[in-house]
């Protein structure tokens, strides 16, 4: 598996196009969750791919990719691995009795004989308080983790669901969670966060401020991160200096509500490479969320 962060010289950042690092951190990086129903390390996912599947995985093509939604690449990413090496893949089975949908299934795969039913999730969660709040702040990690374990895994234990799936070959169906993602400690308390159970000691993890506390932010080179650059630490063509990043996120956060994604970085034999991330969060989040369109208060 991949480190939690890799070093300016890791091969992870020899992969000249983001959807191959994408994909391999997405396979391969740090699980956000390590419990039994979502296991850092999946019975189904080899720990050490070999060679000559990774050169396989590296060739995909790229998703077709038309949202703003990170999670539907991310369910895209899989849905390419699993055609690659599931000896049976089905995406998006959605589940309708008596005419009413009741739930869809992200993926059902069949690896080495086992049928299971997974779901995927991709995750950015920043710690406030005793809470892990998402930037629109609606959306909470501990919600989340219920959601899945109670509702979304639970589709393919109901016995009508298995009904109608044994009768199209798909029996003794295991479910798990396949949840990726960054949580953001928070700069001004590096202690006691309320970490859930169910959380990987060896997560992703960044840091995050308010504009008004860009103070924290350490000196060095720095980058700032697109949308579609967030799925996994990131290689990029050009930094700027701590100061010139306080000025751009502080003009950004008057006019637009929309978190500045940043990175620290250090160059490597491949290029300039991410080493540490933030999240730097408009003053008045998370009480009012955030939205890329949503005009911040002066």
């Amino acid at each position: 598996m991949l480190p939690t962060q890799p070093a300016p010289d890791h091969p992870f950042f020899e992969l000249p196009e983001q959807h191959q690092r994408d994909r391999l951190w997405s396979l391969f990086g740090p699980a956000l969750l390590d419990c039994s129903w979502s296991p850092a390390q999946p019975p189904w996912l080899p720990h050490s791919p070999d060679w000559g599947l990774l050169q396989r995985v590296n060739r995909l093509p790229a998703p077709q990719y038309h949202s703003q939604r990170l999670g539907l690449k991310f369910e895209q990413l899989w849905q390419q691995y699993f055609e690659l090496t599931a000896e049976q893949s089905r995406a998006n089975l959605q589940l309708i009795r008596e005419g009413v949908t009741i739930g869809e299934m992200d993926l059902l795969t069949r690896m080495n004989g086992t049928n299971w039913h997974l779901e995927l999730a991709l995750k950015f969660y920043l710690a406030v308080g005793d809470d892990w709040i998402g930037p629109n702040s609606r959306d909470r990690f501990y919600t989340k983790l219920g959601h899945t374990r109670h509702h979304q895994l639970d589709l393919s234990r109901d016995s009508g669901t298995q009904t109608t799936l044994a009768e199209q070959g798909w029996t003794d169906i295991q479910p798990q969670a396949v949840m990726r993602g960054c949580l953001f400690y928070p700069a001004h308390q590096q202690e006691d966060l309320h970490l859930p159970a169910e959380l990987n000691p060896h997560h992703w993890h960044g840091y995050w401020c308010h504009a008004s506390g860009m103070d924290r932010l350490p000196a060095g080179e720095w980058s700032i991160l697109a949308k579609d650059q967030w799925m996994s630490p990131a290689r990029v063509s050009s930094t700027i200096k701590r100061d010139e990043l306080i000025r751009y996120a502080g003009l950004q956060l008057r006019h637009v509500s929309f978190p500045v994604c940043a990175v620290l970085t250090a160059p490597g034999p491949w290029g300039i490479t991410e080493q540490q991330r933030w999240l730097i969060m408009p003053d008045h989040w998370p009480q009012q969320g955030t939205h890329k369109y949503l005009r911040a208060p002066p």
